[in-house]
């Protein structure tokens, strides 16, 4: 991360007239958050197939194996003692400065809303989601938390998160929203993500920050390798400086 980098970081940034930023596991994992990777070992470790993630995060394993689910799940997705990152609150910040126009997800941890983001779009729904199996009555984290393994107080059926009942399908509504903002958007900020589904290659300039280079339907503005947090924090702290 050099000086230069930083300085067209920032003009970029005040000079656009819509930023959207597209964030994945990255910004979380500074917070206690494992990514993908690390909750891929730990299923592997703690059942007794050896089975990984995906195999888990499955509306039939979840039915058929609700106090082996919510078990696991704890482990892992549902870790609502995390507080979000510095990143997740200097976006915030700059959504209330008028800097970015809008936040889309990869991630599950519902970190940005709890950071107090307004516009966030959230593919494949939040660890905030969750529905029973029988009539679709919704309850936040907060019920989970209560419960080790949650049942309806309506109708007694089991409750699951949104992206579990769907097997890790992206919420359709969700993405086109996404893709909305992202063809009004003139800049896009990628930070902390390997994924680049649900990106379209539009006229935007793109700016990657990332531990190392991703693939990407379009050229790339500027690459920023390096960790998000001092990245953005340093982009705050030059904002503040210039009058932002």
């Amino acid at each position: 991360m050099s000086i230069n980098q930083l300085d067209q970081f920032m003009q970029l940034l005040i000079h656009s007239k819509s930023t959207v930023v597209i964030t994945g596991a990255g910004i979380s994992t500074a917070c206690g958050y494992p990514d993908l990777d690390k909750m891929n070992e730990i299923t592997i470790k703690h059942t007794q197939n050896k089975q990984p993630l995906m195999q888990i995060l499955t509306n039939r394993f979840a039915q058929q194996n609700p106090t082996d689910f919510y078990r696991l799940y704890r482990l892992t997705h549902f870790r609502p003692e995390v507080l979000p990152s510095a990143s997740h609150q200097i976006l915030t910040e700059l959504e209330k400065r008028k800097l970015i126009t809008g936040i889309i997800t990869f991630n599950l941890d519902y970190l940005h809303t709890i950071a107090g983001a307004k516009r966030v779009i959230e593919y494949w729904g939040s660890i905030n989601d969750n529905y029973c199996i029988a009539h679709h009555h919704r309850f936040d984290l907060n019920y989970l938390q209560d419960h080790a393994v949650p049942y309806c107080p309506i109708d007694n059926s089991l409750i699951l998160p949104i992206f579990v009942m769907r097997n890790m399908v992206a919420l359709k509504a969700a993405v086109t929203a996404g893709r909305q903002l992202i063809k009004q958007a003139d800049l896009l900020i990628v930070m902390g993500t390997k994924l680049h589904h649900g990106l379209i290659s539009n006229q935007a300039k793109l700016i990657v920050i990332n531990d190392e280079p991703i693939k990407v339907p379009q050229a790339v503005t500027l690459f920023i390798q390096n960790k998000l947090d001092p990245v953005l924090e340093e982009l705050l702290f030059r904002l503040k400086m210039k009058g932002w």
